[in-house]
């Protein structure tokens, strides 16, 4: 019997834009919460970001899922109206402005709590509601250079390097979404509101914890490595990775390499001896590696139960047999592009719907009605351009 969507009945007003506050409302969404996402006149930014058509760009389709659109200009007084109206009925209200930008407009959690006393209100900022940098913008690629991801992620010169994902905003999105259910989760024992604040610049510190403690550790110096061998290795063709965790691994991949006789040589036969040569045992593996090609290294590891991976690229990742096996993908209809494939969120039900994301404005006529709006009514904020 399949368990039901844990968060039908819930209701979410998702005033975010970007990425980080709508990728957060979407989790809520794909949960089973009806989620009505407010945008303004030209619709969330991130509808013009990275290409595509109609204002469904890639990072609007991820960060949407299963939401309704309405498109409302809250500089016009009966916008902002509208928004608090829709706001008194709401379990959860999410933005991620600079702080004060939400107050000037009204919809601040003190402003929709005074109508909702019972409304989980969660504010995102890049740097937090105070400080010298609260009003800096929080991007990503500003987050990840003063972070230390860029630094942890130097190339061979010591370049800091900006990762090619999105790290700051989509884990910010997930420790909201956690956040959010903890604070439901009060609310059910006190019934009370309250308003949870986080900022992609404390998420990026707790996602690097393990990283921060061991550069004290160690002083700001090159820490050991974990294993050895570890790393990405070219093949005559190719990638591989490959690594020795256990004993075991460390003992297999000799055995395929035909450096049997590490195994029991004094330099290598312990991991903390391994550590001291890691360049040496590194290279050695490299340059056997490269003498063959990928297929070959991927059969003979396989067999001998090696720890290791063929390095593939996002068509190899989703047509691959163990994501074919666990369904990972749904094979989503998205308008205007037609079947996508869409990972679904890790612990759903596979019979939970998937549901497209929509177009700025889709769902308008749809909300208003349910708000109690009659059609002279809607008429009237559409010619007040309150609702474009």
């Amino acid at each position: 019997m399949n368990a039901p969507l844990p968060y039908a009945g819930l209701k979410v007003l998702d005033l975010s834009q970007g990425i980080a506050g709508p990728y957060c409302a979407a989790l809520l969404a794909q949960q089973g919460a009806d989620v009505i996402k407010v945008e303004p006149p030209g619709g969330d930014w991130i509808r013009n970001a990275g290409g595509g058509r109609d204002g469904m760009t890639p990072l609007a389709i991820a960060g949407n899922l299963g939401k309704r659109s309405i498109v409302v200009d809250a500089q016009k007084s009966a916008g902002r109206d509208l928004i608090l109206r829709m706001a008194a009925s709401a379990d959860v209200v999410i933005e991620n402005n600079r702080p004060g930008v939400i107050e000037r407009l009204g919809l601040g959690y003190e402003a929709i709590a005074a109508g909702n006393p019972a409304v989980v209100y969660a504010s995102i900022t890049g740097f937090g509601p105070d400080g010298p940098d609260a009003q800096k913008a929080g991007t990503d690629s500003i987050l990840q250079s003063l972070t230390g991801m860029a630094h942890r992620n130097r190339d061979h010169d010591g370049t800091p390097r900006r990762m090619p994902l999105l790290i700051p905003d989509t884990v910010t999105a997930v420790y909201a979404a956690q956040a959010l259910g903890a604070a439901l989760y009060a609310r059910g024992r006190d019934g009370r509101g309250r308003q949870v604040r986080l900022s992609l610049f404390e998420c990026a510190a707790a996602f690097q914890a393990a990283q921060i403690v061991e550069n004290r550790i160690f002083q700001g110096s090159a820490p050991p490595p974990n294993t050895v061998p570890a790393g990405v290795f070219r093949t005559r063709d190719g990638h591989i990775s490959l690594s020795a965790v256990t004993e075991g691994h460390f003992r297999a991949a000799m055995r395929v390499l035909g450096l049997e006789a590490w195994i029991d040589d004094p330099r290598f036969a312990r991991p903390a001896e391994r550590k001291k040569h890691a360049a040496f045992v590194n290279d050695e593996v490299g340059r056997r590696l490269a003498a063959q090609t990928t297929a070959h290294w991927v059969e003979k590891l396989a067999a001998a139960d090696a720890l290791f991976a063929e390095i593939a690229d996002y068509p190899g990742f989703v047509g691959s047999a163990q994501a074919r096996h666990l369904d990972a993908f749904a094979a989503l209809e998205q308008p205007p592009y037609g079947e996508l494939p869409v990972a679904r969120m890790p612990g759903a039900e596979r019979a939970w719907p998937l549901r497209p994301a929509p177009r700025a404005g889709e769902h308008n006529d749809e909300v208003l009605r349910e708000l109690g709006l009659g059609q002279g009514e809607i008429a009237e904020l559409k010619r007040a351009g309150a609702v474009i």
